[in-house]
């Protein structure tokens, strides 16, 4: 199925990032595009300015009669009302998923899978490709800094996009190369365990054809053994001995990393980020496997590297107030917060770092509920915000969080649950300090809190002012 067969194409839930993506490249195309979201947001305002029609909330009568195709995300259920419209009309409803493998297939499609770094990684990969002219296409599940939009058609056969395991929706896709990042304990409600979790990936990676690429990550022991059940073609990257493209002398002391590259034992060039930590840099080694895959020279694919400034809601610094950055970051799995805390520690040398957290369902902080507070204990102070409870019912709210809180202060760390976000921004405001850091950590809508902190600017900024000014001499202390 080609995307300009279709003269108009209805997506219902077209504010996520990924549906987002795909109906701005419907545009690209030539297609009228019209949607319809819950919540509407920035990227339905910049795809309204681009000539799509967008609904908000979710009704019978947003679907045009003549739409060719009906695109709906994972979160909308057979029963909403303009998915039945469609099918009174006879219109073909499809998954998001789907939709993007049958609008790419037939193309190069450069695969980032994995449970950690996938939008960072394929927003990296498709920056060395369209920086050393290759012009590619892509989706990014979020929104990079320095590519002019998260989502572009391209002008060659090179298609990079960002494939996720949720709902098995990877099966979906016709991956030319897969960068395999890493594998872990995820989305129970759809694998049960690790290994459900890792036979999911094996599937993906089974997709790739006897000539395909899977690029994976040499540090990961799940990763290994994919690979040694792939009978495609195989590069491993990482700071292992044995890894084919590998990272050498890796320090991110300073915040960024730095690193020499290697190749099958030949030096390839030296990696400079300007985004931190020490995961970004294995990232981007896997970028830069699957660039070189693709054509692109190591040292031109270091080169735009230099220039990667990363993605919203990764390690993204929304602001200072009175000199306390706030720094909004997605991390939801407690790998990802661990490796959020100990970046945190790098880049911000000598502060105290607060952690505001938000779990992202509670089937998630109740399963994982020792590995969040073994990631979140480095942490000087933890706020734990109310659960984010995306498709679940029957739970208590509170009792996980505050049993997360216990388990903290157990070991040693000033935590506290908190039932709303105004009594956190409360918090915040008057007890952080001038030498502080502060991160919101979540899949969820936990950077709200950042955003009612910088909209009191100017009064925290005087409180954090009076606390810095020096005493007078001979003062009360």
């Amino acid at each position: 199925m080609k995307l300009t067969q279709y003269r108009s194409v209805h997506f219902v839930g077209i504010g996520g990032a990924g549906v987002s993506g795909l109906a701005r490249i419907a545009l690209q195309a030539g297609l009228r595009v019209s949607g319809s979201d819950q919540c509407p947001n920035a990227l339905t305002e910049i795809l309204s300015r681009q000539g799509a029609c967008i609904f908000e909330g979710h009704q019978a009568s947003n679907v045009p009669a003549d739409a060719g195709l009906v695109v709906i995300s994972a979160a909308i259920r057979p029963e909403n009302s303009e998915v039945r419209a469609a099918h009174d009309y006879g219109i073909r409803v499809i998954k998001y998923a789907e939709a993007l493998g049958e609008f790419t297939r037939g193309r190069t499609n450069l695969c980032v899978a994995g449970t950690h770094g996938k939008t960072t990684t394929t927003a990296m990969l498709a920056q060395i490709l369209r920086r050393a002219d290759k012009g590619p296409g892509w989706l990014v599940g979020g929104e990079p800094v320095s590519l002019e939009s998260p989502a572009a058609w391209g002008e060659c056969s090179h298609f990079v996009m960002e494939s996720c395991e949720y709902d098995r929706s990877f099966l979906r896709l016709s991956p030319s190369l897969i960068v395999l990042n890493n594998v872990e304990l995820d989305h129970m409600d759809v694998y049960g365990d690790l290994e459900g979790v890792a036979q999911g990936f094996l599937e993906f990676v089974l997709k790739l054809p006897a000539k395909g690429m899977l690029v994976f990550n040499a540090d990961d022991e799940k990763c290994r053994e994919i690979a040694r059940r792939a009978p495609c073609q195989k590069l491993s990257f990482g700071t292992a001995a044995d890894a084919d493209w590998r990272l050498s002398g890796l320090d991110a002391s300073s915040g960024f990393a730095r690193a020499e590259v290697y190749f099958r034992g030949l030096h390839a060039g030296r990696l400079e980020l300007e985004v931190p930590g020490r995961v970004n840099a294995i990232n981007a080694l896997g970028a830069l496997a699957a660039a070189n895959w693709a054509g692109v020279p190591s040292q031109r694919g270091l080169s735009a590297l230099r220039g990667f400034h990363g993605v919203k809601r990764r390690f993204e610094v929304l602001g200072s107030i009175g000199g306390v950055p706030l720094v909004d970051d997605y991390a939801h799995h407690p790998t990802a917060v661990k490796q959020l805390v100990e970046t945190a520690r790098s880049a911000f040398v000598g502060r105290r770092i607060i952690t505001v957290f938000q779990a992202h369902q509670y089937q998630r902080i109740n399963t994982f509920m020792t590995e969040f507070a073994d990631a979140l204990a480095p942490s000087d102070r933890v706020l734990i915000a109310r659960t984010y409870a995306a498709r679940e019912t029957g739970v208590v709210p509170g009792e996980p969080e505050e049993r997360l809180a216990k388990m903290l202060r157990a070991r040693g760390c000033d935590a506290i649950s908190y039932n709303d976000f105004a009594t956190i921004a409360a918090d915040l405001a008057q007890r952080t300090g001038p030498n502080d850091a502060v991160l919101f950590t979540g899949a969820g809508d936990v950077n709200q809190v950042a955003r009612t902190l910088l909209d009191r600017r100017k009064d925290i900024s005087d409180r954090l002012r009076a606390v810095r000014a020096p005493q007078p001499a001979g003062s009360a202390q």
